[in-house]
This record gives structure tokens, sequence and C-alpha cells, in this order.
């Protein structure tokens, strides 16, 4: 059985690999469905929510969790009355009764590291009679624990990224046949055949990658002498000239580590952060040294919180920053901090006093900006939409891309959107490609073959700009873990859609 989240629907393959049904759900985009007494345990990233759906698909029930869903990628069976829960953002595993109750976990939680009984970003977890195997996907491992919470074994791990044995990139699930595991190992493009003392005994498909000195990168941005890297993963910015040379860290501000930067950028000479898991945006006038200063905003000269802060740019008359925690895109005066305009989710809790707030049907909104005519343009990644708001309208326009042939090419999770000219850059990166189309949806070029490691590939990339005066494009490789500058000149005018796998 296959989950198929961007269909709504479940399909059922045979042992010779023939498809011989499908089950389509009603408004359910599942990531996972497990078979539970007469119904399916489905996880819903989409609606953040886990479900227990009627044979047919037409009914679903929404069971109680024990805190707020952000990204649930998993929900598996343990017996009658419990199941296993993967929250990514979370950054733990959960056994949870039907009642909602948390009665086993493993990992700190909303605490992402790598050192024994933490996790980041798992994926995918299995119950077996004596423990849970866990996979620990962006520490590219995979995790056998006992009941009593005792690690057991652990293959791959952070600081062994790569392909040699031993080593995994980026495994997002595990399943068990018969005395064996399966492990997805999906960077490296490849299943491994473990068995349960966590020995590797047999691998299907391969390839041959070696880790770099980034992880996890979401941002890169040109500068005036060189670039800077939101190094997410290694809890960093990173500054280098174009030669790839006087590399600077910068790993805390203000009395604190940094904790998963998303982004970092310039902007009218000043660095700008986003700090996101301290809920902080920082300033500073001197990259490199300690001249950091916090963005303090505020509403009616009531301060306001940031939640997990994304892109910050220039538009129009201030700054915009998107907070996916808000569910909100704020315009703002730098000098100030006041905030002037908000576009936030019809369900967001955002309380804009005086100021102009629209309520639009956006979720998970990672990057947005302002054109010259004041169209408001978001990557409005929950919904996988490039969407539009004309100035002086009330109703958001989505803008589906399609090939000059008449094709369409639907977005699947858009992260970054950026505008030069005519053109419009997004990161498809659910497809594994940057788009570059025009307003009106044509698409005029693409930059990503597939998901994979080979120059012209790319795997879920996060951000994406034009660069040097837009004669090329600068690119966040996430899971390759690595960064790229390409020349316009190397997006493909091709009619119909590249070859991409999921991860």
């Amino acid at each position: 059985m296959i989950a198929q989240p961007t269909a709504d629907r479940l399909t059922f393959i045979d042992g010779r690999g023939q498809i011989r049904r499908h089950l389509d759900l009603l408004r359910v985009s599942p990531w996972s469905a497990s078979q539970w007494h007469d119904r399916w345990l489905v996880s819903d990233d989409t609606r953040k929510s886990v479900l227990l759906v009627s044979p047919d698909g037409r009914t679903a029930e929404r069971l109680p969790t024990p805190f707020t869903l952000r990204s649930v990628r998993s929900a598996v069976p343990v017996d009658d009355d419990h199941y296993l829960l993967c929250d990514r953002e979370s950054q733990s595993v959960v056994v949870v009764s039907r009642s909602g109750e948390v009665v086993w976990r493993y990992g700190r939680p909303n605490h992402p590291a790598g050192e024994e009984g933490c996790l980041t970003s798992p994926e995918h977890a299995i119950p077996l009679r004596s423990g849970v195997v866990i996979a620990d996907t962006r520490n590219h491992r995979v995790l056998f624990v006992a009941w009593d919470g005792r690690l057991l074994w652990s293959l791959g791990g952070v600081g062994r990224v790569g392909s040699a044995p031993g080593h995994l990139w980026h495994p997002i699930s595990v399943s068990a046949h018969g005395s064996r595991l399966l492990i997805t190992d999906s960077g490296n493009d490849r299943v491994l055949e473990v068995d349960l003392d966590g020995q590797v005994v047999a691998t299907h498909g391969d390839a041959s990658v070696e880790a770099g000195s980034l992880h996890l990168p979401r941002s890169l941005e040109a500068t005036r002498g060189g670039y800077l890297v939101a190094d997410s993963y290694n809890n960093r910015v990173t500054s280098f000239d174009a030669h790839g040379e006087n590399v600077v860290h910068t790993a805390s501000a203000l009395g604190r580590d940094l904790f998963w930067p998303r982004n970092a950028t310039v902007i009218d000479g000043v660095t700008v952060v986003s700090d996101s898991r301290n809920g902080r945006v920082l300033l500073s006038d001197e990259p490199g040294t300690e001249a950091w200063r916090r963005l303090d905003l505020s509403v009616d000269g009531r301060p306001i919180g940031l939640i997990d802060p994304h892109a910050v740019r220039r538009c129009g008359p201030g700054w915009l920053l998107t907070d996916t925690g808000l569910n909100a895109v704020l315009l703002f005066d730098p000098a100030t901090g006041e905030v002037l305009r908000t576009w936030c989710g019809e369900d967001s809790a955002w309380d804009g006093g005086t100021s102009s707030v629209t309520r639009l049907p956006l979720e998970d909104v990672h990057d947005a900006l302002i054109d010259g005519q004041g169209t408001v343009w978001f990557a409005n990644t929950g919904h996988h939409q490039l969407a539009a708001l004309p100035s002086g309208e009330s109703r958001l326009r989505a803008v589906t891309p399609r090939w000059a042939s008449g094709g369409t090419s639907p977005f699947l999770s858009p992260r970054s959107i950026d505008l030069w000219g005519q053109h419009l850059l997004v990161t498809d990166s659910g497809n594994h490609r940057i788009v570059q189309l025009a307003r009106s949806g044509v698409i005029t070029g693409v930059y990503g073959r597939r998901r994979g490691h080979a120059v012209d590939c790319l795997s879920d990339p996060r951000l994406a700009r034009f660069s040097h005066a837009g004669g090329a494009i600068s690119i966040a490789d996430y899971l390759n873990d690595r960064v790229l500058l390409v020349p316009r000149t190397a997006l493909s005018r091709a009619s119909e859609t590249p070859g991409s796998a999921a991860p």
C-alpha cells in the first residue's frame, strides 16, 4: 500500500508491482496509513492530524493528540489501544493512547540534537516486541531503542553522512520484513536490509556521495564580498569570499547559541539572520563580529513575540517577514519595528491591533514578496500553491505553473519566491526543482532534472534567489548538504515536467 498525500489517495500494489486498486479519501492527505481494527490509521500532515478513516474512505474521526501537531509524518499501531506517532517538528517519538495520553516517549521535545536521547526530525518509527526502531532522519541514522529507553544500537549518525559502509543519508522510513529491517536511505537512493542487531546484510541501489562542511543549509545569499549561508543543522551562519576562502562561522549572538537559523541575508548593508527556534531575528552592521542586536516588533506600541521566523526581505515601504509559527506575513518599519500590515491565515491567532490585517487561506507560508504593482506573492507551502493577492483585491489567486504547450505542472511544497523583471522564481521543493515562470504562470525555465546528487539535480531545495544582477540563481540544496550558484542559462526550457522522485 502506498500513501499519496498530494492525490488524497491510497494505492494498493500486488507482489508483481501491479496496481490492484485505489482508495480515494475525502479531504484527507495521507502521509502514512496502516490498518487498525476495521479502519485506517492515517497521518495527515497537510491538516496536522491523526485520523481513523472508514474502509471506504468517506468518513474520518480525528484522534485527540497530547500536543499541537506541526508535521505529523507517521502513525503506526502498537496494540489495540495505542499507536506510535512521529511529529518530526517536535523532535520526539511517542506512544499515544486513543484518548490522547502519552505513555512512552523518546527524544527531547522541541530540542533537535544528535546526542544520546535526542532526535532531529524523525520521519518514521515502528514498534517491535523489544523496542522501537526510529528513522532519526536529519541525524542521518536509524536507532533501536528498548521500551525502557535504553539505546540498543545505532546505524549511521551525524558526522558519518554519506554512502560508505555504516553511513546513511536522510533515512526516511523503516519497516519489518521477517527477521530483517528495511531502511529507505533516501539521500543515497538505496534500500538497506539490516538484521535485528543493526548489521547491514544487503544493499539495493547505490549512490556514491560524501558529506561536506554544510549540513541542511537553508539559504545562500550573494553579498558584496562573497556569500552568506544559513547552515541550519550546524546551528550557525557561515560567510566566505567569492573563492570559498576566509570562512567565518557565527554560532552565537547576544549571549545565546543560534538554534536552527532558517535564513541569512543582507538588506541595505545590514546582515539579517532568522534565528528561528529561538524565536528571534538578529541584525548586525558588522558581520562576523559580536555587534548584534535583536529586531523588536510591536503593534500599537505593544511588543509582539515571534515563533518561527523564516525569510526577511526589503519590500516597498518596509521589510517583510514570514513567520510560520504565527502563520503570518508582516510588513514592518525597520527603523521602529512597528508592524504596518499583516497577511495571515484564516485560523491564525494573530492580534493585529489597529494595523491593517488581511485574513486569507494561507498555510505554512515560507516566503513572500510585494512587487512594484502592489501585488503580494506568497509561497503558500501548506497548500502547495504560489498565490497572489493583487492590490485592492480581497480574493487570493492561485497560480498553477503550466508549459507553453498547455500542460500543467503543479507545485509540491513551494518554499521560496523571488522576482526579477517579469520573471518569478519559485523553489518547488517537493518536486526537487527550481521553476522560473511568468506572472501568468507560463514556465520559462526549470533547474533540477530529478532528485539526486549530480550537479543538475536537486534534493528538496529550500530557497533560491536571483543573484548577480539577475544573471545567476543561488540555491540552498537542502538535503544534498550543499549550496549552488548556477547561471540562468542553465535553466531547461523543456515542454514537459522533468522526472523527479519524491523524497
